[in-house]
């Protein structure tokens, strides 16, 4: 099976996952799917503030399912369970930061269960206010584990091809050498 044929198989699920759920734009019905929501959110701010100071590895390690959690990218097999996640950001460069947040969540009318969407950037000075070298779109399905932890069992990320960053500017092309 090849590669695009998993994404979107993956898409689908999640998809069809979205279909179970309510938006949080205040069409809910029910306080335990609006609390849901909201603690949905927060653990995907969470996740992201954790990968801010920590690093991706330690985020991803402790915020993803750790038998379930599985991410699917666009190059390469999906990884399942924490130690395979870790490992996928072995690699991860220092002083990168992967910075995103939350959009939009979801969540199921009994509330152990949601979606989270937003919008990701790879800062390469570690600034999420500095130009982004890359940036995307994402979406975390989670589930509220036995602990009553919000854990995401699965994590897709796409590029966005059409982003073009814009060069920094360079100060020596404005020096006039009149200093």
């Amino acid at each position: 099976m090849g590669m695009a044929l998993k994404l979107g198989l993956a898409a689908t699920g999640a998809a069809l996952m979205l279909s179970a759920c309510t938006p949080s734009n205040g069409t809910t019905s029910g306080p335990g799917r609006e609390a849901a929501v909201e603690q949905i959110m927060q653990a995907d701010r969470d996740f992201a503030a954790m990968a801010a100071e920590h690093g991706v590895q330690d985020a991803f390690g402790t915020y993803m399912d750790t038998v379930e959690g599985r991410m699917v990218r666009a190059s390469g097999e999906p990884v399942r369970g924490e130690a395979a996640i870790r490992a996928a950001f072995d690699n991860f460069p220092d002083g990168l930061l992967l910075h995103w947040y939350p959009v939009e969540g979801f969540a199921s009318e009994a509330g152990d269960f949601g979606v989270t969407w937003g919008e990701w950037s790879l800062h390469g000075d570690g600034n999420p206010d500095s130009i982004a070298g890359g940036r995307g779109r994402y979406v975390t399905v989670w589930h509220r584990n036995a602990a009553g932890e919000w854990r995401g069992v699965l994590d897709l990320g796409n590029e966005d091809a059409s982003y073009q960053p814009t060069p920094a500017e360079d100060d020596s092309a404005n020096a006039d050498g009149d200093n």
